[in-house]
């Protein structure tokens, strides 16, 4: 027999039970029901009313529609060719607007252009092709097709010398174009050296090579042979200084700054151990490697020439030419400026002693190594700009309401609009659109399924 005290004791365990059942039970259907939702909302389609597409030649109007109309809140795009910058900008003004917009392309390969004026008297331009390694890029500017070339791991290049207004570059179907940039305003080099052979053919190459030259030789102490105007050193003045031995070391501080100020430096061996300068050089110069002087009429002279391997290379430098294993010439940034340092010495010996055409190869290589560190700023467009050295800037500016060009279009077209998509006929019309199960609903499921869970293991039941 129960006291009313046990009673009431098993009354309040049998009421707790019920409200733990009921809970239990509450949990259950909230979970079933979570789960019934995400599936609905899943498998629920769109309105086809809600979905247009278009492809062809209806693109044009189709966009122009649905600029228009609000009750299109979903569209697809099926282009024959790359969209134009101005479909680009049109689909990504009606994403913006909140529309679903998708589109898709023929199979488009990557490709970029760019077309960069060379610092060089002869005015050559460098044509700059990204494309996949083994593919074909036809390249033509405004007149005609000026080459087809083959990529490699890095590219492709070209030169030329009278380019028309715009190049463009085609692989595939894709087109990439760049305009010809402005001609750049050439400012005199400054030659720094002794009085010798090297000296003498260094000025002789430069300026065969069309450089207006100002240099400063030193015959004796105290006695120097000076042409043009050396101070001071300014970005203003001059283009690059090119310092080829010990005999710079009176003007190291001035060409110090005159580099940080973003003037162009050309280190030769000796030059580069100035302590001054040795702080702005890419390495150090170690001692020469044994010179074949037969070399110097071989296929290759400068392999006759005496050459200090650059080592000890900075982390900001970069190797520009290399013999074997040791590095010859190398760079690098100095605040603004630019450095080249040369690890040959006596260039002059593949002037007077290799094969045929060396002359015109030496001045070739002397007007390449100055073109990698010359400052050379871009005259004003649509002017004609002479420079102190009689040097004219012939600038021609784009035609009027000429198209404006893309120079990485399948890029740009991705980084705009996002990757193309694939067109369902059903209600959702490209993939990245399709519903998705609600994340909360799930959560919430999962949550009661384990309280539920829980629950019935605390009271020992499974």
């Amino acid at each position: 027999m129960l006291s009313p005290a046990d009673r009431a004791a098993h009354r309040r365990r049998a009421g707790g039970r019920r409200a733990r059942i009921a809970l239990e039970s509450g949990l259950r259907l909230l979970a079933l029901g979570m789960i019934l939702l995400a599936l609905t909302r899943a498998l629920q389609p769109l309105s086809p009313a809600q979905g247009e597409r278009a492809s062809g030649p209806a693109v044009a109007a189709a966009l122009d529609h649905w600029s228009m109309d609000p009750d299109v809140e979903v569209g697809h795009l099926s282009f024959a060719a790359l969209p134009s910058d101005a479909e680009r900008d049109w689909m990504r003004a009606l994403r913006g607007a909140g529309m679903t917009l998708g589109y898709d392309t023929p199979v488009l390969l990557p490709l970029a252009l760019t077309v960069a004026s060379v610092p060089d008297p002869g005015r050559p331009l460098r044509v700059l092709v990204a494309a996949p390694a083994g593919s074909e890029v036809e390249l033509r500017d405004a007149i005609g097709v000026l080459d087809t070339v083959s990529a490699a791991s890095t590219g492709a290049e070209l030169r030329g010398t009278a380019l028309a207004a715009t190049v463009t570059a085609s692989l595939s179907g894709a087109v990439a174009s760049a305009v010809v940039p402005d001609s750049l305003r050439l400012r005199p080099l400054l030659v720094l050296g002794r009085a010798g052979w090297e000296s003498k053919f260094t000025v002789a190459a430069l300026e065969e090579r069309g450089w207006p030259v100002a240099a400063r030789l030193v015959v004796a102490p105290d006695v120097n042979v000076v042409q043009g105007i050396i101070l001071p050193l300014d970005t203003a003045r001059l283009s690059a200084v090119v310092a080829l031995d010990g005999s710079a070391a009176p003007l190291a501080p001035a060409i110090v700054r005159y580099v940080r100020a973003g003037g162009g430096l050309v280190l030769g061996v000796e030059a580069a151990r100035i302590p001054a300068l040795a702080a702005l050089a890419p390495g150090t110069a170690a001692v020469a490697l044994p010179v074949a002087s037969d070399e110097l009429a071989g296929p290759d002279p400068r392999r006759g020439l005496p050459l200090h391997p650059i080592t000890r290379l900075r982390d900001d430098a970069l190797p520009l030419e290399r013999r074997g294993d040791v590095v010859a010439v190398a760079a690098r940034r100095e605040a603004s400026g630019r450095v080249v340092q040369l690890g040959y010495d006596e260039s002059w010996r593949w002037r007077m002693a290799g094969p045929e055409g060396s002359p015109e190869a030496h001045r070739e290589w002397w007007a390449a190594v100055v073109a990698s560190v010359a400052r050379a700023p871009s005259a004003p467009s649509g002017t004609d700009m002479t420079t102190g050295n009689g040097l004219e800037s012939e600038v021609t500016p784009p035609a009027a309401g000429a198209r404006s060009l893309d120079d990485a279009p399948l890029a740009r077209l991705i980084a705009a609009v996002g990757e193309p998509s694939t067109f369902s006929p059903e209600a959702a019309p490209f993939d990245g659109d399709a519903p998705t199960l609600p994340w909360w609903a799930l959560a919430t499921a999962i949550t009661a399924l384990l309280g539920e869970w829980a629950s019935r293991r605390l009271r020992g039941v499974r």
